[in-house]
């Protein structure tokens, strides 16, 4: 380009002020040229006319990064600046901008076969400040820079489950591409919980290939958890320690220092034989007292008093989920003690609790397993005609939120969606449905049986909301009213 505009003689030159039509021009070396701060000495002399400088417009093209081309036939120059595109012909005043005409004070003239344009209009035209400072003699040209626009945050690619599958100890992911996945454990039981970032399910198939080949996993099930996040959850008959690797396209649960599976709690069939009278073991009564007669069956409407087993989930060392400074232990039993005080006002409830403030202290010597199982004895033993486990919800993520209700049996969904129905209204949380599982405190006690995920422990807002007195007894009475409407129909 610079050899093209030096052979055709062109110099696009611009003025300081108003271009005046006498043209007498002479050479001044003592003038100099700032572009951008730099000092830039051309190759061909500054120009004065009428005491006017002027100055080679290659050498600014050069400084500035503009293109400049010189159509002979139609006497036209034109410069290009990014988008801009700027047309000036010699000798008229009219300009076009991107198409745009603007008027100019003077006209570009052509002074000995060379090519002048006047400074200031066109300095202003492509957006850059013109000066003259007369104590150095020196002119000045700035162009004006637009900074690029922040970057807008980047979308995480959203990918796909395309399969999860077994093989003896490993769980395998299949992922349409590279994301991330979280995980943590949960007790009652114990379970291996992974949740993966940014992906949705692209399987409505539930069945997972090569599960059953290791008795030490009792099941594996996945479902979308959230809108971007798909949870797989490997449940265990023992506890295990694992290695979460994460690849391209798969993400792996390695298991490894599985315990045996321990023997389920088996159902009772038949009394045990006795050789002389047995008095029938003591059931707690409201206000700790005793009672020694069974509960008659029979439909629950009809009975005399109705005996409900409340279990406060988790309790002395198993905290179970904590976050935002409160642990579920805490949350849960807070909500059963107000659920059984409403049970034990109305005379047709006689209510039990696997624990309190003084029975929490004694579970810290045991396992979670043990307590599990003494859990489920403690309904079974008792002839209970209802159970309910009270429980927080926790996630990976902040945004989890919302409230669940969980059954086993048939004989449960009834009486989960009645709970459920008035649980969902007094936390005001997203309602997460009723579901069904495999908990260890709902599958073998022999009673009809729910547990309740009241909320997340891991959402700031929810977890703040269920910490306070008031909350925890709008839970208590919804329940009970739940109990009532229950009982009423059954």
């Amino acid at each position: 380009m610079r050899k093209t505009l030096c052979g055709l003689g062109i110099f696009l030159v611009f003025f300081l002020g108003m271009f005046s039509t006498a043209v007498q021009a002479a050479a001044d070396p003592s003038i100099q040229l700032l572009i951008n701060g730099s000092k830039v000495k051309p190759e061909v002399p500054l120009q004065l006319v009428n005491g006017r400088t002027l100055v080679p417009v290659y050498t600014v093209q050069e400084g500035l990064d503009i293109k400049v081309s010189w159509d002979g036939k139609n006497r036209k120059v034109t410069v290009v600046d990014g988008s801009k595109k700027i047309e000036l012909t010699i000798g008229s005043k009219t300009a076009r901008v991107n198409g745009v005409q603007k008027k100019l004070d003077v006209a570009p003239v052509i002074i000995s076969n060379r090519t002048f344009l006047p400074f200031r209009a066109v300095g202003e035209l492509l957006g850059a400040e013109v000066d003259w400072e007369n104590k150095t003699r020196s002119v000045i040209l700035n162009k004006k820079t637009t900074p690029p626009p922040p970057k807008k945050p980047e979308t995480p690619q959203v990918v796909k489950v395309t399969s999860i599958q077994q093989t003896d100890q490993v769980i395998s992911i299949q992922t349409s591409g590279k994301t991330e996945a979280k995980s943590f454990t949960m007790n009652d039981p114990y379970r291996i919980v992974v949740d993966v970032q940014n992906a949705t399910l692209a399987t409505a198939s539930s069945a997972i290939p090569g599960q059953g080949t290791n008795p030490a996993i009792k099941n594996v099930r996945f479902s979308q958890f959230e809108p971007d996040v798909v949870r797989v959850v490997v449940e265990l008959a023992g506890s295990a320690k694992y290695d979460l690797v994460q690849g391209a396209s798969k993400i792996e649960v390695k298991l490894k220092d599985i315990q045996s599976p321990e023997p389920s709690v088996p159902p009772v069939t038949n009394p045990p034989v006795v050789t002389e009278p047995v008095e029938p073991p003591p059931v707690i009564a409201p206000g700790g007292g005793t009672t020694q007669q069974p509960n008659p069956t029979g439909p629950l409407s009809l009975k005399e008093r109705v005996r409900i087993v409340v279990d406060a989930g988790h309790g002395g060392k198993d905290m179970g989920a904590t976050g935002n400074n409160a642990r579920e232990k805490d949350l849960t039993l807070g909500i059963s003690q107000h659920l059984a005080n409403n049970l034990g006002a109305d005379p047709k409830f006689e209510v039990i609790m696997t624990r309190d403030s003084e029975l929490d202290k004694q579970l810290t010597e045991r396992g979670v397993k043990q307590e599990l199982s003494e859990k489920v004895n403690i309904a079974n033993d008792n002839n209970a005609d209802l159970f309910i486990s009270v429980h927080i919800n926790s996630s990976t993520s902040a945004s989890g939120k919302g409230t669940e209700t969980y059954y086993h049996s048939d004989k449960s969904k009834g009486y989960a969606s009645t709970i459920h129905k008035h649980l969902v209204q007094a936390t005001g949380f997203p309602d997460r449905k009723i579901k069904k599982a495999n908990f260890q405190v709902i599958k073998y006690t022999k009673m009809p049986a729910i547990l309740i995920e009241v909320g997340f422990i891991s959402n700031p807002s929810e977890a703040k909301e269920m910490q306070t007195e008031e909350f925890q007894q709008r839970v208590a009475d919804a329940v009970y009213a739940g109990l009532k409407e229950y009982i009423q129909n059954n």
